[in-house]
């Protein structure tokens, strides 16, 4: 049985309100003011690439983000009418390196600019400028990316850059941990570290700082990147974005000829096997709570700066994830409970649901993560109907709230994993849907030792054994298999089976019993912002008074 993966508790409403005024108040930037350190230490420079065509628009007065462009002229921080979205992407100065790597002369005269205007537009806190996410991605760029805003700066910009991040650095203070956990919390700790490295030459008190922060950094870790490797919110894009994280932080602290804690280094060797073990062989990442399949060539530099070769696990039971590697065949599984409080705002109900590949080529897949401003698109593609899972009657395994977390998710997760004579396979369950209907959903998976063939079934009934409630019976089931967009599908036999074809021409058959074969419309969000049209097979029936077993079988098809 899987446990839950939880958060420090998050601050009451109160509190966190309470302090929402606070902060907003005339006097709080009095605490915020401290004597500018006299020395300043130019940390390991921003090593990733950035988007030369982002660039264009940025120096034609326009930002891009999210699917959707503004102006950056005049005073476009706290704008009202923007987006929330798009400010707080503006707002964390990510785009510095597009400006670095546009090429042109004027880019850093207008980074260093920008950056001005914003230590003069934004003396006082508010709520997205000052958020700890923002907050801690802009200062980590401003000191990363110094040379290059220095190259264009005007006279007295490095004292004014110093006085806004000693400021800066004052208010994160107060934000850490305040209930953030996993990636958002390693973040804002990296921001920490890297600015006290900035400032460790102003004297000893900056040095005592540093040394809070790496031993605070040091405590965290064994709850961010958990033993497993996986990082809390068991997400595959948080993963990377928390390795990038923790490389970050290694390369800062080698530059000022430190060596960091020897967790970090641990952390960093667990996190990239598990990085690993959430590709598919595109070399992108598996579509699970939030995630898409990101840059395939940004995760091979990623991990290629790690410095380590460890190899995927074969699962990852604190995680809650299973990986089934036969011949070409790749599954992944989310076989564990979401994650708990705090770290689930991004979390999908999609238990049990799982992708399958061969090669290079996805063909059974999750419908990813809308990184749009369209809110109604980011909670439909949490549903447990976006996963290829089962749903009973329409209704999520895990509720889920509208830009915020998980409610009811299932408390009981198993997840056993057997080999013999070359063939794997799973015998999972949950009960997400026990209070509502007083079913269990187990689901067994059966792969090949050529991965030529791929045999499930899935049990929907009472728990032990015992009846369903009897408002449960002759409730619709489906069982979802999304495909691919890339991927072709047809019901054969009058529809007792389908056939599917992948782009290399491999061919598969879905055969089953206890539900009937259907085609149907889906959508795939994996490969970033575009909604591309995709195809579903669906198994679907209604429970009986001891509810209902679906068996079903993929294999591939010679010829």
């Amino acid at each position: 049985m899987a446990t839950a993966l939880t958060a420090p508790p998050a601050a009451p409403d109160l509190r966190d309100a309470l302090r929402r005024v606070w902060f907003g108040s005339a006097f709080y930037p009095l605490f915020l003011r401290t004597r500018p350190p006299g020395a300043f230490f130019a940390v390991a420079p921003d090593p990733w690439p950035g988007d030369p065509a982002r660039a264009d628009s940025l120096l034609a007065g326009q930002f891009n983000t999210h699917g959707r462009s503004g102006p950056i002229e005049g005073d476009p921080w706290q704008c009202a009418d923007a987006d929330p979205l798009w400010l707080a992407e503006l707002n964390k100065f990510e785009w510095l390196r597009d400006l670095r790597d546009a090429g042109q002369p004027l880019a850093a005269n207008m980074a260093a600019a920008k950056v001005d205007e914003w230590i003069a537009a934004n003396p006082r806190w508010s709520p997205i400028a000052w958020r700890v996410d923002v907050l801690s991605a802009r200062v980590v760029m401003w000191i990363r990316h110094y040379d290059f805003l220095a190259s264009g700066a005007t006279e007295g910009f490095a004292a004014r850059l110093v006085a806004s991040l000693a400021q800066q650095r004052r208010h994160l203070e107060r934000l850490i941990p305040g209930g953030l956990a996993g990636a958002r919390l390693l973040a804002a700790m990296k921001a920490a570290v890297i600015v006290d490295l900035a400032f460790i030459k102003a004297g000893p008190a900056h040095e005592r700082a540093l040394e809070r922060s790496l031993a605070r950094l040091s405590r965290a870790l064994a709850r961010i990147v958990l033993d497993d490797g996986t990082i809390a919110e068991r997400s595959p894009r948080r993963q990377f974005t928390a390795l990038r994280d923790l490389v970050d932080l290694r390369a800062s602290l080698l530059s000022a000829d430190r060596t960091g804690p020897p967790t970090l280094q641990a952390a960093i060797e667990r996190a990239a096997g598990m990085l690993r073990f959430f590709r598919h062989g595109d070399g992108g990442l598996a579509c699970f709570n939030g995630s898409d399949e990101g840059d395939a060539a940004l995760i091979d530099l990623a991990l290629a700066r790690t410095g380590t070769t460890a190899k995927p696990p074969k699962e990852a039971p604190r995680g809650g994830f299973q990986r089934l590697a036969s011949g070409a065949a790749q599954i992944i599984a989310d076989t564990g409970v979401p994650p708990g409080r705090g770290l689930d705002l991004e979390a999908h109900a999609g238990t049990l649901s799982f992708e399958f590949s061969l090669g290079s080529e996805r063909m059974i897949v999750n419908c990813g993560a809308y990184a749009g401003l369209a809110a109604e698109w980011r909670s439909t593609m949490r549903y447990t109907a976006a996963h290829s899972t089962a749903v009973v009657d329409d209704t999520n395994s895990s509720e889920v709230m509208p830009d915020g977390p998980l409610e009811h998710p299932p408390s009981n997760v198993a997840a056993k994993r057997f080999e013999r004579d070359g063939a794997l396979w799973l015998e999972l369950s949950h009960d997400g849907w026990r209070s509502l209907f007083g079913i269990v959903h187990k689901r067994r998976l059966w792969l090949a030792p050529d991965g030529a063939d791929l045999r499930g079934e899935d049990t929907l009934s009472g728990p032990d054994g015992k009846r369903m409630k009897k408002t449960a019976s002759g409730r619709k089931f489906t069982v979802r298999f999304h495909l691919h967009p890339d991927v072709k599908a047809s019901l054969a036999q009058s529809g007792a089976s389908a056939l599917v074809r992948l782009p290399s021409g491999q061919g598969w058959r879905l055969r089953a019993s206890g539900g009937t074969i259907g085609l149907a419309e889906s959508v795939y969000l994996g490969d970033g912002l575009r909604i591309r049209r995709a195809a579903q097979l669906v198994l679907t029936g209604a429970l009986g008074p001891d509810g209902a077993k679906i068996k079903w079988a993929f294999t591939r098809v010679e010829g």
